[in-house]
């Protein structure tokens, strides 16, 4: 006997937009080919206009020979003593694919256009700086670490604290995928969005 619960879910609403969101989703991750060679550079000039500070400097570049994810190299330098390393990175995993999870979820959402709109160009804000973090926190861990490449001294609490986020916000497989998710509920819904969960009730196109 069906419940009060499963009588309100609206299957064939559900199964729709599950649908929307696998189906845009491929559509820009199988895109990835085409994309990158306009997106790597976007994202070096990025990471290279914020990463630049008096003690230490973050230069990012498309990587020569470009290997699975590692397509970005990045130079690390503290200034005035010579002393530089060098580190790999993805583009894909650190940028593209947050960014296409938040336009997939927002262009799925059964939602007016005018508000598509609106919750693309702050959706895309708050993704960008999400991204940012991903790139900043690898870097501010290897200007952290006791070595010769040491510009600043965040002392054991500070370390732990790059560390747990490094492990949540970059390395967990899932981070990319999970903080847009929210990002996304964040800028496109209202209170009043709850009627999108009843099976022809409210407008959500307002």
């Amino acid at each position: 006997m069906p419940s009060p619960l499963t009588d309100r879910i609206p299957t064939k609403r559900i199964a729709i937009f599950a649908l929307r969101i696998a189906s845009v989703w491929l559509a820009f991750a199988l895109a990835w080919p085409l994309l990158a060679p306009m997106y790597r550079p976007f994202y070096c000039a990025v990471g290279n206009l914020v990463f630049d500070n008096g003690k230490a400097s973050a230069e990012f570049s498309v990587a020569e020979d470009v290997k699975g994810d590692h397509d970005i190299d990045i130079r690390l330098e503290k200034r005035g003593s010579g002393v530089w390393g060098e580190a790999g990175h993805s583009s894909r995993l650190s940028g593209y694919l947050p960014t296409i999870t938040l336009i997939t979820f927002i262009l799925a959402t059964p939602i007016s256009w005018e508000r598509k709109r609106r919750a693309l160009l702050w959706g895309l804000l708050f993704v960008t700086l999400y991204v940012l973090l991903r790139m900043w926190i690898p870097i501010r861990r290897d200007f952290s670490n006791p070595d010769a490449l040491q510009v600043y001294a965040p002392g054991a609490l500070g370390r732990q604290l790059i560390g747990i986020s490094e492990r949540s916000l970059v390395n967990a497989p899932a981070s990319w995928f999970i903080v847009p998710i929210f990002i996304w509920v964040g800028v496109a819904f209202r209170r009043t969005d709850w009627e999108l969960l009843q099976d022809g009730e409210g407008d959500p196109r307002g």
